[in-house]
């Protein structure tokens, strides 16, 4: 007599908790590759929603049964973080991993400054310095090493060495601080 091996409920629990775990990791992880990418934040926030859904509405009885719930706040929540994370992160590191391999420079006008220096040039807090650029219709924050504060203090610009992702969305390799553009006196 062959004997089936049932899964109990214990199992798809420890599953949904693992797959959570999982996804608030990757959701970390995609944070920092969106730091190196030039994307509306918009962008891998519609990932997230639009996979996150798209789970939920297969999962949640299943979800709502093996934890003996009602409701879709529980269900909707651990479908965004876990399934959403998950593809948000897939979505991130494929237009990275992806990318072209020639990097193109550019030198573009800084928007904003944030340092965090009184008007008599001390540093009042221990915020690192940063600057906003503007790129394909895209605000990024570069942020810099305290050893910089002098230089992004005057600087007007910045340099940043970029390639084109694999879904089109640059991706940012390097920059510096430039005082002054180059070739003016």
């Amino acid at each position: 007599m062959i004997q089936r091996f049932r899964k109990s409920p214990n199992f798809y629990q420890n599953v949904y908790i693992f797959l959570l775990v999982i996804g608030i990791i990757l959701l970390v992880l995609a944070y920092l590759l969106y730091r190196r990418t030039f994307i509306s934040p918009l962008m891998p926030l519609g990932v997230l929603v639009a996979a996150g859904s798209i789970a939920f509405l297969l999962v949640h009885k299943h979800y709502n049964r093996v934890y003996g719930i009602r409701g879709i706040f529980y269900a909707l929540s651990n479908s965004l973080l876990s399934y959403g994370g998950i593809v948000c992160f897939l979505f991130l590191l494929i237009n990275y991993s992806a990318a072209d391999s020639v990097d193109q420079g550019l030198i573009l006008p800084i928007q904003k400054k944030h340092i965090a220096v009184d008007s008599t040039g001390r540093i009042t807090s221990m915020e690192k310095p940063s600057v906003i650029i503007h790129h394909q219709g895209v605000d990024k924050e570069l942020v810099f090493d305290f050893s910089k504060y002098p230089k992004v203090i005057v600087a007007d610009y910045v340099v940043v060495d970029y390639s084109r992702g694999y879904f089109g969305y640059d991706i940012l390799h390097s920059f510096d601080i430039v005082e002054k553009f180059p070739g003016t006196p």
